[in-house]
């Protein structure tokens, strides 16, 4: 991804490039915004690669080509150059990010390295990132801080959406993990906090970790994704009725599936369901995939493993077929084949990419109390790379249609038989595949809830007085500590 793809907002349509290496930037942003179309006049998003090369004249030229509202995105070496293009610009157009980019690993601040116009001239030799938006009237961008508690697994829910916004005008995003420091921002400053499930161990030190946001100015969204039972069963205890309680502890809540999103309202009012959704499609492969199946997952119980022993007759029609497992031991032991590869846990991109390299992910639920408030996310994850998805009713006969988009087995002793019809029919395989890949296009990119995002985290900001009498409503002590 080239620094300039990785900031040019997800929610521009129409996109002009100027620069050298079009083509790898097309298909960059491509990949993250399906929907964008690279034309030659009246845009709302012009791309310059290299700033320091462009006369200014040319760059005035696609200034006021663009549409209302339209957002520039530069990349500079030079603050002078920076500093002259912001003069030839003029009041037309007002800031929306000064950057200079410092390198680094997954956690990153972008309110930290903002440049002002007077420090420009200094600046020389270092990546600089020049956004402006014609539009003299829009607010200032807003920060949003967001601190994961346990990313490990959660990328779709913490990293990658972290990344994705930090390139909307509307934001500036800072992600890191936990502990975390707030950022040096007054208490009357724009900003909202995420907290990925955060783990605090009792009311009384939410009343004292609250208190201090409140006191800071800082509204604060708690996501979660899982059903609270879920999420002790796994702990290996039991959800006590006022662990609910915990939900309602913050300004909002935003989650990933309708069913979470209403067990959670009941506590919190203010809740928002995004849903989780693929972040970068690459192409459909041109040839169909190695019969190989891939089945990537932790903890699903037994249910897993007998589905997986379930398969002898699948092995014995097609011996050649390699079963690629990660995570499960359960039920990479319980495939009745000596053809299998097991891997343990591995960064999201490679488990991605070693899906890719399958024509059929299995996805088996058992149906248990609760399983159905888990999101379709693994269906996603094989659409966006060509592969077709078997998997059990529970979550997913909510999104696949049966023989169009992937196949449904309701029974165990359905997973054989269409697991081998998936082998065998090679064609209909592939016009699965490709129909489960437009749908993911059309319907799931990050890219079509980003602008969601940004407005709901602007809403939350204008609405911090009623949401902070909320809170101090629903958590016992807060009154008494902000007294």
């Amino acid at each position: 991804m080239s620094l300039l793809d990785g900031r040019t907002p997800l929610t521009v349509r129409r996109l002009v490039y100027v620069g050298t290496g079009a083509p790898a930037f097309e298909r960059a942003y491509a990949a993250r915004n399906p929907a964008a179309a690279f034309v030659s006049d009246t845009p709302d998003g012009v791309v310059i690669a290299d700033l320091d090369s462009l006369s200014l004249e040319d760059l005035k030229t696609h200034a006021q080509a663009l549409a209302a509202d339209g957002v520039l995105v530069a990349a500079s070496r030079s603050g002078a150059h920076v500093a002259a293009a912001l003069e030839a610009l003029g009041d037309t157009f007002r800031i929306a990010k000064l950057q200079a980019l410092i390198p680094g690993d997954d956690h990153f601040d972008d309110f930290a390295p903002r440049l002002a116009p007077a420090q420009l001239p200094q600046v020389e030799d270092r990546d600089l990132l020049l956004v402006v938006q014609k539009s003299a009237a829009e607010p200032a961008p807003l920060p949003v801080q967001i601190a994961a508690f346990a990313p490990r697994l959660m990328d779709i829910r913490t990293r990658l959406p972290a990344h994705a916004l930090r390139s909307e005008p509307e934001l500036t995003v800072a992600y890191g993990g936990a502990p975390f420091t707030f950022l040096p921002l007054g208490p009357e400053s724009p900003k909202i906090l995420v907290l990925q499930r955060p783990l605090l161990p009792s009311a009384k030190a939410w009343c004292v970790a609250m208190a201090d946001a409140v006191r800071r100015g800082w509204p604060v969204v708690m996501e979660i994704d899982d059903h609270p039972a879920m999420i002790a069963a796994v702990a290996g205890r039991k959800l006590a009725p006022d662990d609910w309680l915990t939900y309602g502890f913050t300004h909002a809540l935003q989650t990933s599936t309708e069913r979470l999103g209403r067990a959670f309202s009941k506590y919190n009012p203010a809740v928002k369901v995004f849903p989780n959704a693929v972040f970068d499609l690459p192409p459909l492969p041109p040839a169909p995939a190695p019969r190989r199946v891939f089945y990537g997952a932790l903890s699903r119980g037994k249910f897993a493993a007998r589905v997986a022993a379930s398969l002898a007759p699948v092995t014995e029609e097609f011996p050649e077929v390699e079963y690629v497992v990660v995570g499960d031991r359960a039920v990479f032991d319980a495939l009745p084949t000596a053809n299998k590869s097991f891997h343990d846990y591995m960064p999201y991109e490679a488990y991605l990419d070693l899906m890719a390299t399958c024509a059929v992910s299995l996805s088996p639920v058992e149906g248990r109390l609760y399983e159905d408030t888990k999101s379709d996310a693994k269906f996603l994850d094989a659409a966006a790379r060509g592969v077709v998805t078997l998997a059990s009713p529970t979550i997913y006969a909510e999104t696949i249609v049966h023989g169009q988009t992937g196949l449904i087995a309701h029974r165990l002793k359905d997973w054989a038989p269409r697991l081998a019809e998936a082998l065998r029919d090679e064609p209909a395989r592939q016009v699965m595949a490709r129909q489960a890949w437009d749908y993911v296009r059309d319907h799931r990119m990050f890219a079509h809830q980003a602008a969601a995002r940004s407005a709901w985290y602007r809403e939350l900001w204008e609405r911090r007085e009623e949401l902070t009498a909320g809170v101090i409503g629903r958590l016992p002590g807060l009154a008494q500590a902000l007294a």
